[in-house]
This record gives C-alpha cells, structure tokens and sequence, in this order.
C-alpha cells in the first residue's frame, strides 16, 4: 500500500521564540499593480517588534486552526516536521493537493508555504518567495 507523504522543508528565519508563542496579528490581501500582494503580521510573545510576511503575489491563502490539521493530514506519512518551528515549504499536503494541477498551468513553480504559530496555521501557495522580517509597526 503507497501511503501518502507530506514533506516539511524548515525554512530559516529566527523568531526569538517557538512557534506556539506566535500569534496571527493581521493579515491583508491587496490588489497592487495586478498583483495580489499578501502581507501577514505575528505577534510574538515577548517581543516588542513583529514578523512581518510578504508575497509579492500570493495565489490561494488559507487560516486553518492548528487542531484540524491532523484530521487533514490523518494517515499521511509526515517528514521534516520540526516541533515548534515557525515557517514552511510543504510538500504533498492536501491543501496543496487540491489546487496543484491548475496552478502548475496558470502559475508554474508555485510552492506550498506554511506558517505555524499558537493557535493557528498561515497556508499560501505562490510562485515568488515571501520576504520575512521584524517590524515595529503591524500595518503597511
């Protein structure tokens, strides 16, 4: 029997904290020059900035609270997972699943990428690399 792989790919960034110590703030989706540019915004438990995350275009985004994951991942063979890590590229999970042969057509190279935090789970599939950062400020 061929069990399906979900493939974690840790990306580095340092957020001073475990993933479960990070909170959505705000999230923003805006049409800017034909673009759907994404911008994201945690907060951190004991940290006075914020991590701010921009896709210069994202294509599909999700919100999915922590405990459904398991159920839509269910038999699934996990690899790469790191206990409280913060950021992703996923490979071969069902969000991804559902939405890959339309998207390698009308956006090819699109990647999976996965933002864990306390209480929630950021999924944004896009062709172009998010820029991660720390801000003082959440908006703009």
């Amino acid at each position: 029997m061929n069990v399906p792989v979900i493939r974690y790919r840790p990306m580095e960034f340092d957020l001073r904290a475990g993933a479960t110590s990070a909170r959505i703030r705000c999230l923003v989706m805006e049409l800017i020059s034909g673009a759907n540019v994404l911008k994201a915004c945690f907060s951190v438990a004991g940290q006075r900035e914020f991590v701010k995350v921009v896709f210069p275009h994202a294509d599909i985004f999700r919100v999915i609270d922590d405990m459904h994951l398991p159920l839509e991942e269910d038999d699934d063979l996990i690899i790469g997972h790191v206990s409280n890590h913060f950021a992703y590229r996923v490979d071969g999970a069902p969000f991804w699943s559902q939405q890959q042969e339309v998207l390698e057509a009308v956006s090819p190279g699109s990647t999976h990428y996965r933002f864990v935090t306390g209480g929630s789970c950021l999924d944004v599939i896009s062709s172009h690399e998010p820029v991660i950062g720390w801000v003082m400020e959440t908006h703009g």
